[in-house]
Parts: structure tokens; sequence; C-alpha cells
């Protein structure tokens, strides 16, 4: 699948920036006589500078060739002031989008000096002014996609950094949308994906979707493209699995009327399915979107009639993945689905002495993860029916486990459910108080319960 763009749609601080840089008045003469730059780099530069159509400017790149690439890199050390180095990465980054092949000449003057070409520009990204620093992130980005040769390492990994620093910034951050956009180029790099994710790059477009929250829709659709770029990669698809990146875009899908939004959402859980190669990963994927009601939210966008077949596609694919998962889903499964949505009701693995047979002691699995949520449903919901039905259940795992009532004891759920002896509710202080005699009584068949 490929989505189109209007990349034009919104104007950025950034490209407002790169506009203003274009109309500097330069004198390079200033600084040839005062030796900063050498002879040399003056006559490249002016020469560059006074080109007026592409083909003049591929004529003087080919007359120069290495000495154009020694000019600019001298331009960017020698000269400390920003407005100067501002306007020598904007006219780098200007040739390479005229031609993307141009990266050759920073490639080959790389070969000659036993250098990577990225070294010419990594030194940029710790520099106080933002331009700079998102300009040469452009740079290097049209660089490591388009180039031959890719960036690797040390060198990958402090690019995406840097990167992920640029996300953690916030609304505050002007550029935000250029680095955004440059992941969306990177990503197409298979490599590139592995390294950002290793690096727990999904909390930073996480967080990135909420700060920017108010920003529009079109940030937030280009944050959700990088997502579902990231989880082409089997690894990076598994690795989402671990966060609450479902959590997030599912949240994102219940509330937004914008199609493309939409749409890439709904390809993006297309993909946590179906570019997961273990058969666990994909059900642990299709459990969680199911906790996050994605089968409701699609029933509900099925209303909307919408005419873009890749979008149909997705939807009816995760319509009969996920009802695969739910027809095979255990009690238990079912049991467990409810108490990570917090929605306990009466359904009938509660009050079914066999379940609880089978299944108490799994409560106590993953660190007692599940007895620990009931417990805290005790302490902190304020819905009447799920404190009736988490007292049952902790009442029937100290039941049917041996060791249920210390466990229990040892986590404060006996204090928590003394207290529910005192609320107004008659339903919760009698299931509270049927749970209270279980922890108290050794032998609860004494009860006649």
């Amino acid at each position: 699948m490929v989505f189109g763009e209007n990349q034009d749609l919104i104007r950025t601080h950034f490209q407002k920036e790169a506009d203003k840089v274009r109309t500097m008045k330069t004198n390079w003469g200033l600084f040839t006589k005062s030796r900063m730059i050498a002879q040399s780099d003056y006559d490249f530069i002016v020469t560059y500078e006074q080109a007026e159509t592409e083909a003049d400017r591929s004529t003087v790149l080919s007359v120069f060739k290495e000495k154009a690439v020694y000019a600019f890199v001298h331009l960017m050390s020698q000269i400390s002031k920003d407005d100067y180095v501002r306007y020598t990465l904007t006219i780098i980054d200007d040739m390479l989008r005229e031609d993307v092949g141009r990266t050759i000449i920073f490639e080959d003057v790389a070969k000659l000096l036993k250098r990577s070409p990225y070294s010419f520009f990594l030194g940029l990204l710790h520099r106080e002014d933002q331009y700079i620093v998102h300009i040469t992130f452009s740079i290097l980005t049209k660089m490591a996609v388009f180039g031959n040769m890719k960036i690797t390492g040390d060198e990958l990994d402090y690019v995406m950094g840097s990167l992920k620093e640029a996300l953690t910034r916030g609304t505050g951050n002007d550029y935000i949308a250029t680095a955004v956009r440059c992941m969306q180029t990177l990503f197409r790099v298979d490599s590139y994906r592995v390294s950002f994710v290793n690096i727990n790059g999904y909390d930073s477009l996480t967080h990135a979707l909420y700060s920017t929250r108010k920003c529009g829709f079109q940030i937030q659709y280009q944050i959700i493209f990088c997502m579902w770029l990231l989880t082409f990669n089997s690894h990076a698809a598994e690795v989402a699995l671990s966060g609450n990146l479902i959590h997030t875009i599912s949240g994102i899908l219940g509330n937004c009327q914008k199609e493309k939004v939409i749409r890439i959402v709904v390809a993006t859980l297309r993909n946590l399915i179906a570019s997961n190669e273990d058969d666990y990963m994909k059900k642990q994927a299709s459990l969680q979107m199911i906790q996050n009601r994605i089968p409701i939210k699609l029933d509900h966008l099925e209303n909307r009639k919408f005419q873009d077949v890749d979008l149909i596609d997705d939807m009816t694919f995760l319509r009969t993945e996920l009802k695969k998962v739910v027809q095979v889903l255990t009690s238990f499964d079912e049991y467990e689905n409810e108490l990570r949505l917090g929605s306990l009701h009466w359904s009938p693995a509660h009050k079914c002495e066999v379940f609880w047979t089978e299944n108490a002691h799994r409560l106590n699995d993953n660190r007692q993860e599940l007895l620990k949520l009931l417990i805290t449903m005790l302490e902190k919901s304020n819905d009447p029916l799920v404190l009736c039905v988490a007292a049952h259940d902790i009442g029937e795992f100290v039941r049917f486990y041996p060791r249920g009532k210390m466990h229990v004891d040892l986590l404060g759920g006996k204090e928590a459910m003394m207290r529910l002896l005192t609320v107004m509710d008659p339903n919760v202080r009698y299931h509270a108080l049927l749970a209270a005699q279980k922890l108290m009584i050794n032998h609860w068949k004494d009860l006649g319960l």
C-alpha cells in the first residue's frame, strides 16, 4: 500500500525560515580577505550562487568536483557565525533536493579522505540553533536514503537518537514537523527502522502524538505514518506490543473524523498482525486490539461508507482476523480481557466453580499481575458492579487457591475489602461481606456458600 501525501499542505516554521535564509545577502569576500576561507572556496561559492538554472548548477559542480565539497565543509566549519552556516546548509539542502544523485560528490570525497560522508555533518546536530540542526537532518536524510552509502553503526545510532530527542521537545519545538518528515523518508529503509525501535523510538512517537494533539490532524497523520512504516519490520511489530501504541492509536480511531488519519491508523493495526511472524505475537496483537474495542470501532466505521479501496480492505482484514481470535478465546482469555479493561460484569466465568478450579492459580502468573489488578479495582473503582464482581472474584481465588488468603493479605486486599463493608451500596456490602468471610475463615466450606 502506498499513501499519497501533500507535503505542501502546511507551511512549517522550518520552511518559512528556509525562505528567509535563501534571501540572505552574503559578502564572502570579507572572509577571503580575513583568510577565514581559501580563494578556491570563494571561487566556488560565488560561481555557484550566480548559476541561475539547474543545468548551470550541475555544470559548476562538475567543474569544481571535489573542490565543491571541500568548500562546503570549510564554510560550515571555519565560519562560526550561525547565519553563514545556515546559508551554506540551505544551499546544500536545495542542491540535493534538486537532484538527490548529487549525494555522490560527498561520497567520492569521503572515500578519498577515508571517512564517512556523514561525518561532514554529524557535529552540527548538537548546535543550539535549531534551524541548523533540522536542515542538517534534512541533508542527512537525503544522503542516507538516496545515496549509495547507507549510514550504519554508531553514526546511525547518533542520528536516530538525535531525531528521537527532537520529538520529545513537544509543541514548543517549532521544527517537530521537519523531524517527523525526515523519519517518514528514513523509515523506508529497514535497518533504519530497527535502529529507531531499539532506542525506544515508539515511546517518543506516542509522546509526540499526545503533545501535538492540538496542532491539527496533519502532524498527527504524519506521526502515525511513521509508526505504520516501522511496523513493516517484524521485530518492530513485535516490540510495538510491549508499549501502549495500540491503546494510543485506538483512542484516535474512536475520535477522529479525518479519513486519511483513520486510513493510516487502520493500516498500522493491520501491520501489527500481518508483520508479526510468530503466531503467539499475532494473537497478542489481536488481544490488545480486542481489549481496546477495535471490533466495535470498526463496526461504527462501517456506517461511514468509505470509498477508499485500501481502507475497506484493511478494515475487512482486521474484522476477519479479530473474529477468529474471539471465536477461539478460552473462558480465561475472556476473563483476562475483562479484567484488563476494568469492565467487570457477571459473565458466566465468575460464578462457575469449574472455571475457578482450573484457573484460580493463574491469577498469580506474571508476579500476580491479575490479582493485583483485582485488588486495585477494590481500592480505586467507583463502579458498584465492578466492586461487586471484584470482591466476589477475590473470594473465589481464596476459596480455590490453597495459599490465596496469604497472597491477598500481603497485597493489601484484606484491608481494601474491609473498607467496602462501610460503603452505601448494599450490593457492594453484601459481596464484600461474603469475600471477607472467606478471607477470615480457614474452612470456607463451613459457610455453606
